[in-house]
């Protein structure tokens, strides 16, 4: 089962959980959750990114392969985005989660999502792809955010909110699992990589983030990105880590 978190605090997020109650059938569970064959709809009034452990209440419904963050995305550049991230912390927790903490990531899964964006996408005015790491929520089942940004015109739009609800409705597993070392926050090489070479990546480290980072983050990383075989580095900054990796028995390829 893959839980799906609509979090009311989120206009984007309402507008994505009004569309995923259109595009299928539904089964009303009780005021907050909804089942549709082996999704669940299961909505929170706060906003997700601050709400730990939401997994745990979750399982009270059942158990969840993967959670799914319906969320909007913000930036001072105003990029229109359709796109996916894995979740946690590599430092401070300015915006929920814990300190130093990263959650399991859903490598395969976030790419088969991945894909599915930019094939429904194609004929809109939206950018597809990764973001790298940030923020919370805390907990301990595999999860990513799937966004729609970056301002009220794209949390409101009606077709980009519907693009997103159908793929987390039709998505599934691809790929070969990954993480990734440097580059930018839209991990725009990782995104190449992935749609063009069938690469998952999991957890991904921007070069703003490398500075920060210690052996024991660089383990935490390879381990919370489920049967990783390959570390893909963006740039020279984070190769001072690719010992690590190889210690691990993870294939280091630099791009």
């Amino acid at each position: 089962m893959i839980a799906i978190v609509v979090s009311r605090a989120d206009e984007a997020s309402v507008c994505i959980g009004n569309e995923l109650l259109s595009v299928a059938t539904w089964k009303e569970l009780d005021a907050n959750a909804y089942s549709s064959k082996d999704r669940l709809l299961f909505f929170i009034d706060d906003m997700h990114i601050y709400h730990d452990n939401i997994d745990m209440e979750i399982m009270k419904l059942g158990k969840p392969e993967a959670v799914i963050f319906a969320s909007r995305h913000s930036s001072a550049s105003k990029r229109r985005t359709l796109s996916v991230h894995p979740v946690g912390n590599f430092g401070a927790a300015e915006f929920g989660g814990k300190e130093r903490e990263i959650v399991p990531s859903s490598p395969r899964l976030m790419l088969g999502a991945l894909r599915l964006l930019r094939e429904k996408s194609e004929k809109m005015d939206y950018d597809v792809c990764y973001e790298v790491t940030h923020h919370g929520p805390y907990l301990t089942t595999p999860s990513f955010f799937i966004e729609t940004g970056s301002t009220e015109r794209e949390w409101n739009d009606r077709d980009a909110c519907r693009v997103i609800a159908e793929t987390i409705m039709e998505m599934s597993e691809a790929g070969r699992a990954a993480v990734g070392v440097g580059g930018g926050h839209y991990a725009p090489r990782f995104t190449d990589i992935a749609l063009r070479r069938e690469v998952a990546f999991g957890h991904m480290i921007a070069d703003y983030r490398l500075d920060e980072m210690d052996e024991d983050m660089i383990r935490k990383a390879i381990r919370a990105t489920p049967d990783a075989r390959y570390a893909y580095f963006h740039g020279k900054k984070g190769l001072k880590y690719k010992k690590i990796f190889e210690d691990e028995g993870i294939e280091c390829i630099a791009k």
